[in-house]
């Protein structure tokens, strides 16, 4: 049951060079609570707790923990407090069993000092057993699914006696199953007096975890309310400043396609996919839906030239080409933004000025010389464009938010001017304030002439964003529908089934 404050912050202030992350910020916790806390990329969610862990020190304010100042500013001295925090990214050994990474730095030791593996495997079959967890403390953690993984990191925390757990982003990588086993154990932590802060940028996921829910924007505090007094429409306008009711007349202006066709694919087949048959007009938004695996990407790379056609044809403007770079496809005007775009579309370790000119370097070359003076206008330009938030255009693509680096794609490919984009989940693992910005810039591209295959995992962003939807179902075109006919449920059952159903 929820009791007395567990946390208080009071008045935090986080500056950085050029930035005010965190502006006189307060937030607390109760005993046995989930408070959710959300906000757009950038809003300070993160920063706040950095500031929690000790991985960062307040510029101003105070924070209590259990009836006590802490003056300490280290995470190891702040998790002894009993403050644990479980990033998205897992800090876990693959090659160490799960006792072991449970325990690791925290061995109990025999009376002669050496390791006590008994008791390292019995306490941890002690803690999966107390929170109905089934799940082997000798099984080394690379056989586990993500979701063991993220309930090893729960016993991790738990193991260090741990009051309060801060879990970032928890669901990104879990299927439904596995986090219907979160919600389970969240319930039991609770019921033990743990007091758990969600982070999330699935809104849908608050109403079912949460007690209470903070909004954060700018880096500033905008509400806290109990999770009964709030609707995912409200909780979009206080993270955006912006009313639902402006978002839908945006996307209620006449949007036309014309009946120019930029790309066909006819009979074409690759290593993944057969037969698949499609017409991308100027200025449309084409929508490709299916499972996982179903071969929606490997549509995209072959277009792109990362993936040998094995027969039939594409045609870019009527002509017909056969690429075997990525190479050929830009200079045809073709972009592509990548599922992965850490590892595929972005060079992390480089600036953000970097990244855009990628591909357009040679524009900017004259008499074999470089015009950073004309690069550094036309990267800006862009960064105030799309809305890109960064400190400057020096700071390195890898520190920007999901959100952001998705929109240093996209500059990348409009500096270059490309006519043809493919997205690839464009959206994928970035919030909601972020991707109503994506929104807006498919929008304005597709109101400059420009033509979009999007792939998406996300059926209602599908809906929402295209023109017309084709429906892959294990390598083959199953299913192709108009905006004027769109229908969720065939549109789903044709992804799971492999046939349209009236």
């Amino acid at each position: 049951m929820c009791g007395e404050n567990i946390l208080e912050m009071k008045k935090i202030v986080k500056i950085f060079p050029g930035v005010k992350a965190l502006d006189q910020v307060d937030f607390d916790a109760r005993r046995g609570e989930v408070h959710c806390l959300i906000g757009a990329n950038g809003a300070g969610k993160s920063t706040l707790m950095k500031v929690l862990s000790g991985a960062y020190t307040e510029d101003e304010g105070e924070i209590y923990f259990d009836n006590k100042l802490l003056k300490s500013h280290s995470t190891e001295k702040r998790r002894k407090e009993g403050i644990a925090v479980i990033y998205q990214e897992l800090s876990l050994f693959n090659e160490l069993t799960v006792g072991e990474n449970v325990y690791i730095n925290n061995y109990p030791r025999t009376g002669l000092g050496a390791v006590d593996w008994k008791k390292v495997y019995s306490m941890t079959q002690e803690l999966a057993d107390g929170l109905n967890i089934r799940i082997d403390a000798k099984a080394k953690v690379s056989s586990l699914n993500m979701g063991q993984r993220q309930l090893t990191e729960i016993m991790k925390a738990l193991a260090c006696n741990a009051k309060l757990i801060v879990m970032d982003e928890p669901s990104s990588t879990l299927s439904k199953s596995e986090f219907e086993i979160l919600v389970k154990v969240i319930h039991d932590l609770k019921e033990k007096g743990i007091t758990i802060i969600y982070i999330s940028h699935h809104l849908e996921e608050l109403f079912v975890v949460g007690d209470r829910i903070t909004v954060l924007r700018d880096g500033k505090f905008v509400i806290c309310k109990n999770v009964a007094g709030l609707t995912e429409d409200s909780l979009v306008e206080y993270m955006t400043g912006i009313t639902i009711c402006q978002i839908e007349n945006e996307e209620a202006e006449v949007h036309k396609v014309s009946d120019e066709v930029v790309l066909e694919l006819k009979d074409m087949c690759n290593y993944k996919v057969s037969d698949v048959n499609l017409k991308l007009h100027k200025g449309e938004v084409l929508g490709l839906y299916g499972l996982v695996g179903a071969g929606r990407t490997e549509i995209l790379q072959s277009i792109f030239g990362l993936k040998p056609v094995l027969q039939g044809e594409i045609r870019i403007h009527g002509e017909k080409v056969n690429f075997k770079s990525s190479q050929e496809a830009v200079q045809h005007k073709i972009g592509l933004a990548p599922e992965s775009r850490k590892a595929q579309g972005l060079v992390l370790l480089l600036p953000v000025w970097e990244n855009i000119t990628m591909v357009s370097l040679p524009k900017f070359k004259k008499k074999a010389k470089i015009n950073y003076q004309t690069i550094n206008e036309e990267c800006r330009d862009y960064v105030k464009k799309l809305n890109i938030k960064t400190p400057s255009i020096q700071t390195v693509a890898g520190s920007l938010s999901g959100g952001n680096q998705q929109k240093v794609i996209l500059a990348k490919w409009l500096m270059k001017d490309c006519d043809i984009l493919l997205l690839d989940e464009p959206t994928q693992g970035i919030d909601v304030v972020a991707k109503e910005e994506v929104y807006k810039l498919i929008r304005e591209m597709t109101g400059m002439g420009k033509s979009i295959i999007m792939v998406s995992s996300e059926l209602q962003e599908l809906l929402r964003v295209s023109d017309n939807i084709h429906v892959i179902y294990d390598g083959k075109q199953v299913m192709e529908t108009n905006k004027a006919n769109f229908n969720a449920d065939q549109i789903m059952h044709a992804s799971v089934i492999g046939r349209c159903t009236k």
